[in-house]
C-alpha cells in the first residue's frame, strides 16, 4: 500500500547544491564562465560548475558533506577550474545555465578548457559517485561508453555491473532520442546480467542495489524478485531490512495490479503475506492489525470497487476497517481509501456515496503533523467532491485552500506549478456553476 497519498498533483522533487567556500575542499573560482575557461587552458586543467539555486534544501547537504571533503577537494582543486553558477541570478549566470539547459537542479557539468561539455550529473551526488565521475571526465578512467562497450564485447561481469552501477548517473544526463536508446541498450545489459549472475554470488549490496534500480516491481512471478523472496532469509541477515521493504512493495504492487483489474487471484499473492514473505511484512508497522488483516482489508476492497462495482459494500468495509485500526487510523489511512473510491468509480458515485468520501476527506484533514503536499492533495480532492456534489462555494473554498498551502511549499518550481493546477481548478468551477 502506498505511504503517500497523491490526487491530480504531478509532485516533481527537484534536488540542488549550493554556493559557499571551503577550507580543505573545493575553492571556488570567482569570476565568470569565460575566466574560468581561460585559467583552465593557462592552467591545463578541466573546469567544473555546480549549477545551484540558494532555494533549494538539498543544497546545503551537498555542500556540507561533499564540497568540503578533504579528498574531494584535493582531487578537484588539482584537476579542475572549480565555480558555482546560481541558476536564478541574472546576467552570465543565468544565460550560462539556459545555454547548457539546465533544468534539474543540481546539474554538475565537466567541461573541457574550450567549452565543451566532457560529462554532466542530473541531482545531488555522494562522495563516492562525484570523484568518480570527475575521474572520468578528466581521463584516469574509463568513459561510461568505453565501459559498456568492453563490458558488451567480453561479457565480463565486473564490468557489467560497474556498468549498471554508472548507468542512472549516465542516462539521467541525456535527453530525448539519446535517452531513449541507452535505456534500451541498459535493460539488454541488466537481463543478460542478472541471468549469468543469479545464484549465491548474486546475494550482495552491489547487486541487490542494482536490482532495486533496474528490475520492474509490479510483475508478478518474476524471476529477480522471486529469486530474492525465495532467498529472503539470507538477503535480511546480510543486507537487514531493505529487501524485506523491497518485498513488501513488490507484493503489494503485484496485488494491486490484480485487484485493480478484478482479478480473483490477488488472493493468492495475499496469502503470502502469512506465507513466504512473513518476514518481510513483519517489518510493517500495522497497530492492532496484523499485516494480512489491515492489507487483506484494503486489498479486497479494491476488488469490490473493480471487479464488483460495488460502492455500498465497499464503504461498509472501509468502515469496519478503520473501526479495526482504532487509535492507530491516520490521516493517510482516510485519504487513500478516499481516493480509491473517487479514481476506481470514475467519479460515478451517488450523493450519499459523496458524501462519504467528503466524510473521510474532511477527517483526514484534522489530523496535525501531515506533510505539507498530502494535505494539498486532501484539499484538492476534497475540492474536487464538494464540485461533484454541487456545492461550489464549499469546492471554491477548498481549491483556494490548497492555493494558499501551494504557496508554502518551498521548492518554488513545485510551488509554481501547484499554485497553476489550483488556478485552473478555480477557473474550471466558474465555468462549472
Amino acid at each position: 500500500m502506498r505511504n503517500k497519498v497523491m490526487w491530480f498533483i504531478a509532485c516533481i522533487l527537484v534536488l540542488g547544491t549550493s554556493v559557499g567556500g571551503f577550507a580543505q575542499g573545493i575553492k571556488f573560482f570567482d569570476g565568470t564562465f569565460e575566466e574560468a575557461l581561460t585559467k583552465a587552458k593557462q592552467e591545463k586543467k578541466l573546469v567544473f560548475v555546480d549549477f545551484f539555486a540558494n532555494w533549494c534544501g538539498p543544497c546545503k547537504q551537498m555542500a556540507e558533506k561533499v564540497f568540503t571533503n578533504e579528498e574531494v577537494g584535493k582531487y578537484m582543486n588539482e584537476k579542475f577550474v572549480c565555480m558555482q553558477i546560481n541558476v536564478e541570478a541574472t546576467g552570465w549566470q543565468k544565460e550560462t545555465a539556459e545555454k547548457f539547459n539546465v533544468t534539474v537542479l543540481p546539474t554538475l557539468i565537466f567541461f573541457k578548457a574550450d567549452g565543451n561539455v566532457a560529462s554532466r550529473l542530473a541531482g545531488a551526488r555522494e562522495k563516492d559517485d562525484f570523484l568518480n565521475a570527475a575521474k572520468v571526465a578528466s581521463g584516469e578512467q574509463l568513459s561510461f561508453e568505453k565501459l559498456y562497450d568492453r563490458a558488451k564485447s567480453k561479457k565480463d561481469l565486473t564490468d557489467m555491473q560497474l556498468v549498471l552501477k554508472q548507468a542512472p548517473d549516465y542516462v539521467g544526463g541525456l535527453q530525448g532520442m539519446e535517452a531513449q536508446k541507452w535505456i534500451v541498450r541498459i535493460d539488454k545489459l541488466y537481463a543478460e546480467y542478472v541471468k549469468a549472475k543469479m545464484g549465491p554470488d548474486f546475494i550482495n549490496k552491489e547487486d541487490f542495489q542494482i536490482a532495486n534500480k533496474f528490475n520492474k516491481k509490479n510483475v508478478k512471478d518474476d524471476a529477480v524478485m522471486e529469486f530474492i523472496a525465495k532467498n529472503l532469509e539470507t538477503y535480511m541477515s546480510k543486507l537487514g531490512e531493505a529487501p524485506g521493504i523491497l518485498m513488501v512493495e513488490y507484493n503489494n504492487a503485484v496485488i494491486e495490479q490484480l485487484a485493480k483489474a478484478g482479478k480473483n487471484e490477488y488472493k493468492k499473492y495475499l496469502e503470502r503475506i502469512n506465507g513466504d514473505l512473513e518476514a518481510a511484512y513483519v517489518i510493517m508497522p500495522t497497530g492492532t492489525l496484523t499485516p494480512y488483516e489491515k492489507f487483506k482489508y484494503y486489498y479486497d476492497g479494491m476488488y469490490l470497487l473493480s471487479y464488483k462495482k460495488d460502492a455500498e459494500s465497499y464503504v461498509q468495509l472501509m468502515n469496519k476497517y478503520l473501526a479495526a485500526l482504532g487509535d492507530q487510523v491516520g490521516a493517510n489511512d482516510y485519504g487513500e481509501i478516499a481516493q480509491n473510491m473517487y479514481v476506481m468509480s470514475k467519479g460515478k458515485l451517488n450523493n450519499e456515496q459523496l458524501g462519504q468520501v467528503k466524510d473521510w476527506l474532511v477527517k483526514a484533514m484534522q489530523y496535525e503533523g501531515t506533510g505539507l503536499i498530502d494535505r494539498i492533495n486532501f484539499v484538492t480532492m476534497l475540492g474536487d467532491t464538494y464540485k461533484a456534489l454541487k456545492d461550489f462555494d464549499k469546492a471554491k473554498e477548498a481549491y483556494n485552500q490548497g492555493y494558499m498551502e501551494a504557496l508554502q511549499i518551498e521548492n518554488k518550481m513545485q510551488s509554481v506549478q501547484v499554485q497553476m493546477i489550483m488556478k485552473r481548478k478555480l477557473e474550471a468551477l466558474e465555468l462549472a456553476k
